[in-house]
């Protein structure tokens, strides 16, 4: 009996416990996604940590969680990658590869110290003290963490006691760019570098923080110094696809901040550009992208064929884009070819230069004018995404059409000075009821009267000062009942459906938006600002503040003009080089879902930067021999001799002893 009972009691608590286990796991079950093991499975299995995650198990359940890319192994490659994506039932497409790059010159043993750490032999333990013991505050500190951290052993220290890359084993993991305290080692590609800008973070030399394209001339020296004048090329192209033009025509702002000048005179940064574009077109060989990935972006129509939309349209080609250019003169050019004189700039390295950027994959098209052979209504329709205005300023107007009234390069918009100009000469003008005018200070007021006498019924005035502001500055306001101002305000937005104008959006006191319906805008400037235009729907679109990713417009508006005009000297080309490879950027900011913005920690005045202004301990000088005109080319013992006296600076490094030149590269000279 005793016997049964203990049996009854066991079975009793037997089943008592698989009902609370039967219980518990319906409450307590966790659903595995059965993809995650598939993922992982694809994974190489390695567990090396180079994706940043604990394992590959913990990196399968990140890719399915969407908390991590498709390439999330980055030992794997582009293999991986697709196998990945067929589990995911998803596609990936190859992209340029990413590799460590670090960014600092100047190992300990040459660069001034402020003292001499004996402490953990980690950089990030070193970077406690004192921001580390070197003088310039963001140098290597040389203690191999990021060595140490590699999980591909493709890092080691070189003579110099700073990172070498073995590019043959590096995955572009991004390990070292984590454990780096100093941000010297970026992942980089040329992709990368052509979005990338100047920061505080990099050592730059003063010579490339004074360049308007922002060109790593450092580097390009050093090829031609190692006698790579092709590779030359290709550091230079990175930034500037104009590379022999500006190397006739460029005023060489560079050449002011050569620290050489602390010595004698600068380095022959400019003549050097220009050797090494000669010898590329002397060759015959073009200097193309390593990379180019397929033009299965957006279909973008830049609208102007000068220096900034040739730009523009290059380097979108060059982020995965379909750029097609279209010019209203029958050249492409601007004011390259009708403005400049040949004496100055030869027809046949316009020609090469242009021939170079098309050959990427560029489209272009000539003698079609927007606003009468082409409009944005007929563009959007026949499958373009997006607009970008390069239209250039009132001067190139003028050279290049004669009567330029009635041209809506935005539909139903037209410059206050056209305005102005038709009405002294009588020309018919075409106006509906409802006017905005942007800007234009007394002028504005003259223009609203010649809009009410052309048949205008309401006219706003939009200005960006406050109403004692305005009375401070004897703006003269227009006293009409039909006339009616908004002060404080910034345009933002434009809004239209095919070749018609909707509405305008400003931004008012404490941020807030303001829309207004229109049926004709007024721009108060010389020109057609930079404006980028996207298809929302069918025939509709809208702009987009693409002035927002340069530090000192970011908060401008849509109609702001970085310069007064377009200026047409020789410091305006490598300026609209500069600002044509800034709104691809901008453009591609927008595109991949970003918000468009500077940089953080962007070079935008020297004056922040750690700097010096003397020359110390120089030994070995050679002489000088003088600056050379653009309109000299040098030959190769002179361009070795230049390249020669650079003193590779970095932010406030610089080469303290000088190799003598080769004495026959001297006499040659």
């Amino acid at each position: 009996m005793i016997i049964l009972n203990s049996f009854l009691m066991l079975l009793g608590l037997g089943l008592m416990a698989s009902i609370m286990l039967a219980i518990a796991s319906k409450i307590l079950y966790v659903w595995e996604d059965p993809r995650i093991e598939q993922v992982e499975g694809a994974l190489l299995g390695a567990n090396c940590g180079g994706c940043g995650y604990a394992g590959c198990a913990a990196a399968a359940e990140a890719v399915v969680k969407s908390k991590a890319e498709l390439d999330v192994c980055t030992a794997g490659g582009f293999e991986i990658a697709q196998q990945v994506a067929e589990v995911m039932g998803k596609k990936v497409e190859q992209k340029e590869p990413d590799f460590a790059r670090p960014g600092c010159y100047y190992g300990y043993q040459d660069a001034d110290l402020k003292f001499t750490y004996d402490g953990v032999l980690d950089c990030r333990a070193a970077m406690l003290l004192y921001e580390g013991s070197k003088e310039c505050h963001i140098g290597c500190l040389g203690l191999r963490t990021c060595v140490v951290s590699c999980p591909f052993n493709a890092l080691s220290m070189g003579e110099n006691n700073l990172p070498v890359v073995n590019l043959d084993r590096c995955t572009g993991c991004g390990v070292c760019v984590e454990v780096c305290p100093k941000d010297i080692i970026t992942l980089s590609s040329a992709t990368r570098r052509i979005k990338a800008n100047q920061k505080k973070s990099e050592c730059t030399a003063p010579c490339q923080r004074n360049c308007p394209a922002e060109i790593d001339i450092p580097e390009y020296i050093r090829q031609i110094s190692a006698g790579n004048y092709l590779e030359a090329v290709r550091v230079i192209k990175e930034k500037n696809p104009f590379p022999l033009i500006c190397g006739w025509v460029c005023p060489a702002p560079c050449e002011f901040e050569c620290r050489r000048n602390l010595i004698d005179e600068p380095v022959g940064i400019n003549a050097l550009k220009k050797f090494v574009s000669q010898y590329e077109m002397t060759s015959g060989q073009r200097i193309l992208p390593d990379y180019l990935p397929p033009a299965k972006g957006k279909n973008i129509v830049i609208v102007g064929g000068g220096v900034e939309g040739l730009t523009a349209a290059y380097y979108l080609r060059r982020l995965g884009h379909a750029p097609k250019v279209k010019e209203a003169t029958d050249r492409l050019g601007g004011i390259l070819r009708y403005v400049i004189t040949e004496d100055r700039l030869p027809r046949n390295v316009l020609d090469w230069e242009i021939d170079s950027i098309l050959e990427t994959g560029i489209e272009a098209e000539t003698g079609k004018t927007m606003g009468k052979d082409f409009s944005l209504g007929s563009m959007f329709s026949s499958g373009t995404d997006m607009v970008l205005l390069t239209t250039g300023g009132w001067d190139s107007r003028q050279i290049l059409r004669d009567n330029i009234w009635g041209e809506n390069i935005i539909p139903g918009s037209y410059l206050l000075l056209d305005l102005l100009i038709a009405a002294s000469k009588n020309i018919k003008i075409d106006l509906k009821k409802k006017i905005v005018i942007i800007g234009g200070g007394s002028t504005s007021s003259r223009a609203a009267d010649v809009c009410l006498e052309n048949g205008a019924e309401q006219v706003t005035i939009v200005l960006p000062f406050t109403k004692q502001e305005t009375e401070f500055r004897n703006i003269e306001l227009n006293g009409s009942k039909k006339v009616k101002y908004i002060f404080s305000a910034t345009p933002v937005e434009l809004e239209g459906n095919g070749d018609q104008l909707k509405s305008l959006s400003l931004r008012v006191v404490n941020d807030e938006i303001q829309k207004l319906s229109l049926d004709n805008l007024i721009v108060s400037s010389g020109r057609y600002p930079e404006m980028l235009i996207e298809k929302t729907k069918a025939t509709q679109w809208k702009t987009v503040d693409i002035f927002k990713v340069l530090p000192r417009e970011s908060q401008v508006g849509i109609f702001t003009i970085a310069e007064t005009g377009r200026p047409t000297d020789l410091a305006g080309v490598v300026v609209a080089v500069g600002r044509g490879r800034k709104m691809a950027k901008a453009i591609q900011q927008y595109v991949s879902g970003e918000e468009i913005s500077p940089d953080a920690g962007v070079i935008v005045d020297d004056k922040e930067l750690q700097n010096i202004f003397e020359i110390a301990d120089k030994k070995d000088l050679m002489a000088s021999r003088g600056i050379i005109d653009n309109r000299i080319t040098v030959d190769e013992a002179e361009a070795r001799y230049h390249a020669n006296r650079c003193l590779n600076c970095g932010l406030i490094c610089y080469k303290k002893k000088l190799d003598k030149v080769n004495k026959e590269e001297i006499s040659a000279y």
